[in-house]
């Protein structure tokens, strides 16, 4: 009897660890994004209903965080790609935060220019207001100067299928780049 009633005990132990660890290593859920009244600017149809997906906003003449951040999510895309994730399960959405001067012909061709052809990586635009409402799902700082320099935050979001945010990384700045590793292991995690 002292033998099944330790067994128990051993047990529950081992389920309460399982069940501890499994739910550490859940994504914890940081807040609800609803659709955007945005237009992609190749002007196909898109759908990313059902995948999880990166979202990072950028504007054409940034001159360093986000032409990196650029260079990285390619990077992301191949690691992804190595470890049998096909860019069918997954997305990747670039906003501008400058609609007025990031038209889309001058969002085509800064596309063009960093040699992204993936239909997985969408690049948006909508009006001011449009970007502005989208951007503040996320609590996503920036501001524009009269210069048309924008300040903003370097965050890129990772989102679920079911639209919640789970995981906030930071864009390439200065010499630090993006953490590939750790953002290819959180959509794994939200696409297995």
């Amino acid at each position: 009897m002292k033998q099944v009633i330790v067994s128990a005990a051993a047990l529950a132990g081992c389920l309460f660890i399982f069940y501890v660890w499994t739910s550490l290593s859940d994504l914890p859920k940081l807040g609800k994004v609803e659709g955007a009244s945005l237009q992609e600017v190749s002007g196909s149809d898109f759908s990313l209903e059902g995948k999880p997906m990166l979202v990072a906003f950028f504007y054409t003449k940034c001159p360093d965080i986000c032409p990196f951040t650029m260079q990285d999510l390619k990077k992301l895309q191949q690691a992804l790609a190595e470890k049998g994730i096909s860019e069918n399960q997954y997305g990747i959405l670039s906003v501008t935060l400058d609609p007025a001067f990031d038209t889309a012909p001058v969002i085509l061709q800064y596309k063009e220019a960093f040699g992204i052809t993936s239909p997985n990586w969408l690049f948006l635009r909508g009006s001011e207001q449009e970007t502005e409402n989208y951007a503040r799902q996320f609590n996503m700082v920036y501001e524009k100067s009269e210069e048309g320099v924008i300040t903003h935050s370097t965050s890129m979001y990772i989102v679920d299928a079911g639209g919640q945010i789970r995981a906030v990384h930071e864009m390439a700045s200065g010499t630090e780049r993006v953490d590939i590793e750790k953002t290819t292991e959180h959509l794994i995690q939200l696409i297995k």
